[in-house]
């Protein structure tokens, strides 16, 4: 048993990563945090001409960005139908739009960066773990084609059997939309990529004050002030009282995983036959699918 993180135990930081020694004094973009949010914007920033810092308290990807699941699925937290109730067609359609566009950009950025990270598209399942699940499945598949033209595929329980090696769910969900990556790959590349677009990574960077000003802002942090025309604050769940006023709209929820030791190749096939990822419909979930390297991964958190 190995306790520290599993994605960066097999592929720590890169020694070549090209963080900068010393902190600006003036850019026009200041970006607290440098995860997923924090490296995308700065790529887009730099990519436009603006002078742009990521500054990040520990090390590059230090957070959620290398610890996931590095699974890229389509859909958001809140149940769709509940944002139409809310909401409207349209703005539920947005919604959907927009998750299923995440994903076809990280191809895109994955693809024009070259960015070396196990990146495959092989769909994942949501397996049903009662008799009731399976059929709001089966009314699911209905829904998802006819409010926004998405094909999906019902698993009846006689073909659970082609998508996982187990009898114990009652069919399952399938979309092909879905892709696999390793995440500190992916954030290590995607950092250096933003680098050579011209912004500057800011490590070992602790930002303890954030003030506006005539020009913009004030950005204190505890290896001198940086002036900045905007700040952008990517934190996350590692968001503290930086900006009061975040911290009670931003918080951590856990999510905890194990992966084993690589497989043998048969015992992969009969597992997922598919190189799926799946999630069960628990309201404890479980998620789980095989790792580039061939490892079963595991992991969970409250829905």
């Amino acid at each position: 048993m190995r306790m520290t993180p599993f994605w960066t135990d097999q592929f720590p930081r890169p020694d070549d990563l090209p963080c900068t020694e010393s902190i600006p004094t003036e850019v026009d973009v200041a970006i607290v945090g440098s995860g997923y949010t924090g490296l995308n914007a700065a790529r887009v920033l730099a990519q436009s001409g603006a002078q742009v810092a990521v500054l990040e308290r520990h090390t590059i990807g230090w957070g959620a960005s290398s610890r996931n699941g590095g699974m890229a699925t389509p859909g958001i937290k809140q149940s769709l139908k509940e944002i139409i109730h809310r909401y409207g067609k349209a703005k539920g359609r947005e919604f959907w739009q927009a998750s299923l566009d995440a994903i076809d950009l990280l191809e895109q950025i994955i693809r024009d960066e070259k960015i070396d990270c196990d990146w495959a598209r092989n769909g994942h399942i949501g397996l049903a773990y009662k008799p009731a699940h399976f059929e709001h499945q089966r009314e699911l598949t209905r829904w998802y084609k006819q409010e926004f033209g998405h094909e999906t595929t019902l698993v009846v329980p006689s073909d659970l059997r082609t998508e996982i090696g187990t009898d114990a769910f009652y069919g399952g969900l399938a979309d092909e939309y879905s892709g696999g990556l390793h995440p500190a790959k992916y954030v290590f590349g995607l950092a250096r990529a933003v680098a050579g677009h011209g912004a500057q990574l800011c490590e070992h960077t602790d930002v303890t004050h954030i003030e506006r000003n005539h020009s913009g802002f004030q950005v204190s942090t505890d290896r001198g002030p940086i002036k900045a025309q905007e700040v952008l604050v990517a934190t996350n769940g590692y968001t503290d009282r930086l900006v009061p006023k975040f911290k009670s709209k931003v918080f951590p929820v856990g999510s905890y995983i194990i992966v084993t030791e690589p497989l043998p190749s048969e015992l992969k096939k009969e597992l997922s036959p598919k190189g799926r990822m799946f999630y069960d419909t628990k309201n404890f979930l479980n998620y789980f699918c095989l790792t580039p390297d061939g490892r079963m991964l595991w992991g969970g958190f409250q829905k």
